[in-house]
């Protein structure tokens, strides 16, 4: 940190922290809610199943705005999986007051489990049915390990340190990493706690990712960092974080490598000026994202694809692995016929999905193909009877040939006529306009991506 900077952290900080941490009143009233809900559970669960509160909620470690409670059944291990998940649904299901404006919606995770939803207070309480275990080794499903999380956590962070847990989320979510799932690809919840944990502090935690170097193991249990390379070949990771309650678990497996950057960028320009703007991330408006994007697309001299699609209403998790999966397909393909994209972007709302890519202005006639090495005799002396015009650079042959696209539409139209994934319906290729509610999804994935 920058010399003279410690006072105005502090009061950055403080101002912060009065911003992100729950009032005692949405404090009381998660309280209320869960001591309610987990009554009425204690009425119609057999004995032997054990009801706990869990989550940020349970650790004290939830931000403003977000008391949304995790409650678990904890049925005997001896017990079948599917009768377990059954007889949780059933209890879930038979607590619910609609008389009351209550409602639920079954989810799904690695089992299913119960949502159900408050309107007043605005609070969506989790009923999630899982098997009570001692260690990891116990483990049906990885739902199983929360009740651990819950209680190393609690057993690990002081006051003062679940605070800084809170900064830490509430720092990460305005720069976008906060949040493991497939749209984020960032740091969960509990990871976040971990780190406060390891490091000691929030200004701890960010000095540590302003320094960052790969490879880094972290042991969260003993609080060391052990770069073995064993960890690295086990994991297949060069960033973990080891799980203090399963040591063969990677915390960190599902960080990405954008949401890792983005956060080592974000904690060395925090730390040379803590200002809380900085803290807060950029704002800005999306009114107008059609023609905001068109005079992007004109100052980068580049033109804007973009492909639609219907999506059902699903996990956005399965959704947004599909967008990905397919964005990243397609931008290979552009590269490899020298449509490099400037830019590639995807988004999902409202039952649409839109990838879009940002591509040179250009019409490419002719493409250069690599061919075998010349040593390899019968694979060189064949590829050079197919083509007409080829030619040696270093050891390889190259030949000049017709391309089969004239530009990006005629390759993307190719594309999506192939083997689009399953959940991605209804296709439709545009190029520079869409509709404002398209170029809202994609403009709003610009600024994420463009404001470090």
């Amino acid at each position: 940190m920058a010399a003279g900077n410690e006072g105005r952290l502090h009061q950055t900080l403080k101002r912060v922290l009065n911003d992100v941490k729950p009032s005692e009143a949405e404090i009381a009233a998660a309280g209320a809610v869960s001591n309610d809900i987990m009554g009425r559970l204690r009425k119609v669960v057999p004995k032997n199943v054990e009801i706990i509160l869990a989550g940020s909620v349970a650790r004290g470690t939830q931000i403003s705005g977000n008391s949304d409670i995790d409650i678990f059944l904890l049925f005997p291990r001896s017990m079948d999986k599917e009768a377990m998940e059954r007889r949780g649904m059933e209890v879930a299901k038979r607590i619910t007051n609609r008389k009351n404006g209550e409602s639920y919606v079954i989810k799904y995770a690695e089992h299913p489990y119960l949502q159900l939803i408050f309107r007043k207070p605005p609070i969506k309480v989790d009923i999630v049915p899982a098997y009570k275990i001692r260690d990891s080794f116990e483990m049906g499903s990885s739902v199983d390990r929360t009740q651990l999380h819950n209680e190393f956590m609690l057993g690990h962070l002081t006051t003062r340190q679940k605070d800084d847990v809170r900064l830490v989320k509430a720092f990460m979510r305005f720069h976008n990493v906060y949040g493991a799932e497939a749209e984020r690809e960032g740091f969960s919840g509990y990871l976040c706690e971990l780190l406060v944990h390891h490091y000691g502090s929030f200004a701890s935690v960010l000095g540590a990712f302003s320094e960052l170097r790969l490879p880094l193991c972290i042991d969260a249990k003993n609080r060391k960092v052990t770069n073995d390379p064993d960890a690295f070949k086990r994991f297949g990771s060069d960033f973990i974080v080891i799980d203090p309650t399963d040591p063969e678990r990677n915390v960190a497996a599902v960080v990405s490598r954008t949401a890792l950057a983005r956060m080592v960028l974000a904690s060395r320009r925090f730390l040379a000026n803590p200002a809380a703007k900085l803290f807060y991330g950029a704002e800005f408006g999306d009114d107008r994202s059609g023609g905001k994007l068109r005079r992007i697309a004109g100052r980068m001299g580049v033109d804007a694809y973009f492909l639609t699609f219907r999506v059902p209403d699903i996990s956005r998790d399965i959704i947004f692995q599909q967008l990905g999966r397919l964005a990243a397909r397609l931008e290979k393909r552009l590269d490899d016929n020298s449509f490099a994209p400037a830019l590639s972007l995807y988004n999902m709302d409202g039952g649409i999905g839109v990838i879009a890519f940002f591509v040179n202005r250009y019409r490419i006639l002719s493409v250069a193909r690599d061919g075998p090495e010349v040593f390899m005799k019968g694979a060189c002396e064949s590829f050079m009877k197919r083509h007409k015009t080829t030619y040696v650079r270093g050891h390889r042959v190259v030949a000049i040939e017709r391309s089969k696209y004239s530009g990006p539409r005629d390759l993307l139209r190719q594309e999506l006529k192939n083997d689009v994934p399953s959940h991605l319906k209804a296709a439709r290729l545009s190029v520079n306009s869409v509709p404002e509610g398209v170029a809202k999804l994609v403009y709003r994935k610009y600024v994420e991506a463009t404001t470090l």
